[in-house]
C-alpha cells in the first residue's frame, strides 16, 4: 500500500495536469452527480471551497437553478481558534485576500463570521483523496478534522461531503484516531451515501 505521502503526490501530480477545460468538465460532471443524488435539496446553508492547484470546482453549484437560492459559505482560518476554520457567506462580491497559505478568502469582519460550523447543514470538502469507507487525505494540515471533531461523537449536521475527481478514488486507508470521515462521496460518475 502506498503512503498517504506517495498518494498525495501522485494525485496532486494528475490534478496539476489536468487542462483548465478538463477541470471545468469534470468539477462540471460532479456538480450534476451531487444535484441528482439529492442530497442537498433540503440544505439551505452549504460551505464549499475556492479550488486551488487543480483541485475539481464546487463553485459550479451556484450556477445552477435548484442552488440559486441557497446561501453558500467559504471557510477561512479561525482567529478565535488556532488551526481551526470559521466561514463566511460567499457571493460574487464577497470581498476576498490571501490567507497564510496565500489561499484567497473572505475580508469579512469577524462578527460577521460563523464560528459554529454545526449551524451549517452541508460541508463540500477539498481533499487529495478519498476511500470507500469516507477517510480522506487532506493537504496534512489537519484543520477540517479539527473543525469537525465534534461529528466523531454524534453524526448530525452538517453532512461532510467529499467532491473528487474519479481518480481521488482511493483505495481504503488506514485512518487515524483524529481524522473525521465523510458523510458522502461525489464523484464523476457515481455518488456514495455511506
Amino acid at each position: 500500500m502506498n503512503s498517504q505521502a506517495e498518494i498525495r503526490t501522485q494525485i496532486q501530480s494528475m490534478r496539476q495536469s489536468l487542462s483548465q477545460q478538463q477541470q471545468t468538465r469534470y468539477s462540471s460532471e460532479i456538480c450534476q452527480t451531487l444535484i441528482q443524488s439529492g442530497i442537498l435539496d433540503q440544505a439551505q446553508h452549504i460551505a464549499f471551497y475556492l479550488p486551488v492547484r487543480g483541485e475539481a470546482n464546487p463553485m459550479l453549484l451556484q450556477q445552477h437553478a435548484p442552488y440559486q437560492n441557497k446561501h453558500f459559505y467559504l471557510p477561512l482560518l479561525s482567529e478565535l481558534k488556532e488551526n481551526h476554520l470559521a466561514f463566511a457567506q460567499y457571493t460574487a462580491t464577497t470581498p476576498m485576500r490571501p490567507n497564510r497559505f496565500k489561499i484567497p478568502e473572505p475580508d469579512i469582519a469577524p462578527e460577521l463570521l460563523l464560528h459554529d460550523p454545526s449551524q451549517l447543514d452541508a460541508i463540500i470538502m477539498p481533499l487529495v483523496g478519498v476511500d470507500e469507507m469516507g477517510n480522506r487525505i487532506g493537504m496534512g494540515g489537519g484543520f477540517y478534522d479539527r473543525t469537525f471533531a465534534f461529528k466523531k461523537s454524534h453524526k448530525q449536521t452538517p453532512l461532510l461531503i467529499a467532491f473528487a475527481y474519479d481518480f481521488q478514488y482511493i483505495a481504503p486507508q488506514r485512518p487515524q484516531d483524529w481524522d473525521v470521515p465523510v458523510d458522502a462521496i461525489a464523484l464523476q460518475h457515481q455518488f456514495l451515501l455511506l
